[in-house]
């Protein structure tokens, strides 16, 4: 944080954006607690005459409000500015004329399209008429890390850019085939995330393929697309790629708290004892051997889209708002020049969506990540469902795929084991009005 104010203080002394005068608005968010992280530290130090009264609009995430229900909030509520992390509920309220465009606005400040990251344009745009609704100040990429030492030893070619997940896997399992798990060695491991339904997960969702949909109330697991990752998983786990590490936390209403040793436990990659891992740019830092890096995985279907980047924090004005020209104010400053400085400084996992980034962050991998965009799926809301779900259903996957590991059962029975099985528990999960 010292090295925060020391970057804002200087940017603020020539930005202009700081108020002399005292002004008041409303800012809506989910769940207060995020606040100061991600806008207030930076709000109070830049404007410190401005009264801000924040709304908690949705803070309970086990029992989350319908999107009824959330807009009705912001209309009882008649807040400013909303900053808004779902965005399916960004659609919906652009979609509902309950947010100002923001085009007249960034043109009236001489702000242009072609300064900002394409991919948060690209989402902010997602609405009915593909109007600018919401700016995005910041977004966020995880990489490839492997260990070249590893790689080295077992003379197996090392990982590149443009790879699918499919392709890490088989990366993997080709440093297995050259005898790495005889020393104890995986060929890629995420903590907390090694058991079979993970491992599928991510394969699925790097390709933009959902294992069940609220919506719907459907479980669409008997597809080609899925049966093609879920034999992957299997196969690779037979020939000792992978290692089912199931790692045991505390669970406190509904949420699973990890201590030191479980952390210690559960990071292979740390201790040398897996090849590659995916984690946040700027995750990793001084580890006793050489780490390398390369873009995340892209999709199959189109090399220039990942899972891996995420973009999600909206800030709109509503319409009508009575105190816009506030709201834009702090908008335009979020998603400006300055903040862009600040942000590459701060050396942690957010890039800002303003391209001047790149003339402070000099790494030609960070220049890579900019020209990526991101994987779109469809919001998930599981509003009126129970979220213990989640849970039988990760469950009940790493149970079918552990028996067709064992040579207990085929892919193909597991599949319908799994369709049906957890179509029963998502039937099961839907509240009950």
């Amino acid at each position: 944080m010292a090295l925060f104010s020391v970057l804002l203080s200087g940017c603020m002394s020539n930005s202009g954006n700081s108020s002399k005068t005292e002004k008041s608005m409303k800012i809506a968010i989910g769940n207060k607690g995020s606040y100061p992280y991600y806008y207030g530290d930076y709000i109070e130090a830049a404007f410190p005459d401005l009264k801000v009264e924040l709304i908690e609009l949705d803070p309970d995430f086990h029992h989350p409000l319908t999107d009824e229900q959330y807009v009705q909030k912001i209309k009882e509520e008649n807040p400013d500015l909303l900053l808004i992390w779902e965005g399916s509920r960004y659609k919906k309220l652009a979609n509902e004329g309950l947010l100002e465009e923001l085009t007249p606005r960034m043109i009236d400040s001489g702000m242009k399209e072609d300064q900002f990251y394409p991919g948060m344009l690209e989402l902010a745009r997602q609405n009915d008429n593909g109007k600018l609704y919401g700016l995005l100040p910041s977004f966020q990429s995880s990489v490839l890390y492997y260990n070249i030492d590893i790689f080295d030893k077992y003379k197996v070619e090392q990982p590149h850019d443009g790879m699918t997940m499919i392709d890490v896997m088989e990366l993997a399992g080709k440093l297995a085939q050259a005898g790495s798990n005889k020393d104890g060695v995986v060929g890629y491991h995420q903590p907390f995330s090694s058991m079979p339904y993970n491992l599928i997960d991510r394969i699925n969702y790097s390709e933009g393929i959902r294992s069940y949909n609220f919506t719907t109330g459907k479980v669409t697991v008997d597809t080609p697309a899925w049966k093609r990752a879920l034999s992957t998983v299997v196969n690779l786990y037979k020939n000792g790629t992978f290692l089912m590490q199931d790692v045991k936390g505390d669970v406190k209403d509904g949420t699973t708290y990890y201590g030191q040793e479980e952390i210690s436990e559960a990071e292979l990659f740390q201790k040398g004892k897996a090849a590659m891992k995916i984690s946040s740019y700027n995750g990793i830092k001084n580890m006793k051997f050489k780490v390398g890096m390369v873009t995340p995985p892209v999709s199959s279907l189109d090399n220039t889209r990942s899972f891996n980047i995420d973009v999600n924090n909206y800030m709109a004005i509503r319409e009508g708002a009575a105190n816009g020209d506030t709201a834009w104010e702090l908008i335009r400053f979020m998603n400006g020049d300055y903040m862009a400085k600040v942000r590459s400084g701060l050396e942690d996992y957010d890039f800002a969506s303003n391209k001047s980034y790149l003339t402070y962050n000099h790494d030609p991998l960070v220049r890579k990540l900019y020209e990526l965009l991101p994987l779109w799926t469809p919001g998930v809301s599981f509003a009126g469902y129970d979220s213990k779900f989640f849970t039988l259903f990760q469950d009940l996957v790493n149970q079918e795929v552990t028996a067709a590991v064992k040579g207990e059962k085929s892919v193909d029975q597991i599949i319908a084991a799994i369709q049906k099985e957890g179509q029963a528990l998502l039937d099961a999960a839907k509240i009950k009005k």
